[in-house]
């Protein structure tokens, strides 16, 4: 795949979208150009289209690995591997529930102890505000997992009415 201009302009706004979730540019880099890509993308591949070295290229793809936004596959009888986007989306957002969950334990672990009402108000509503915020996040990766499902036979058009062969490139 040689990027064309927009797919260029489209690896460096993912990038930057992603620096703030702590993605180093070629892992904001990598990830658009595997939502890009209809199959699986080899290191080789990843490297030579994006312009960077074959090392740089298999430590992003094994952090998007990590973090959920990229599947590592083998070939039978090689030990070529391919990296693509996984069917869910679910990433990182199932690692954020989970610590939102263990820190709504220790808010509410707090509001208990002997400290002023302000306080203890300021520990149920930080409780109460990250409760909400799993559950949003547990019910989007719910509803994309059944999406998903769905989607296997179905009409996938989006609201906009394109289809998804049109959304692919």
């Amino acid at each position: 795949m040689k990027p064309s201009v927009e797919d260029e302009a489209f690896f460096d706004a993912m990038a930057m979208l992603m620096a703030p979730w702590g993605w180093p540019r070629p892992v904001g880099r990598i990830y658009a150009y595997l939502l890009l890509r209809e199959e699986p993308a080899t290191l080789d591949e990843i490297a030579a289209d994006l312009g960077m070295s074959k090392s740089n290229a298999s430590v992003a793809a094994r952090t998007l690995e990590h973090c959920g936004s990229a599947r590592r596959q083998g070939e039978a009888g090689s030990r070529r591997i391919y990296y693509s986007v996984p069917e869910e989306f679910s990433g990182p957002f199932v690692a954020k529930a989970e610590l939102l969950d263990r820190q709504v334990r220790m808010f509410d672990g707090q509001i208990d102890r002997d400290v002023p009402p302000a306080v203890a108000d300021r520990f149920e509503r930080l409780s109460t505000f990250y409760t909400r915020m799993r559950e949003a996040i547990e019910s989007a990766i719910a509803a994309q997992a059944g999406s998903a499902t769905r989607s296997a036979g179905a009409d996938t058009s989006d609201s906009r009415g394109r289809s998804s062969a049109s959304r692919a490139r």
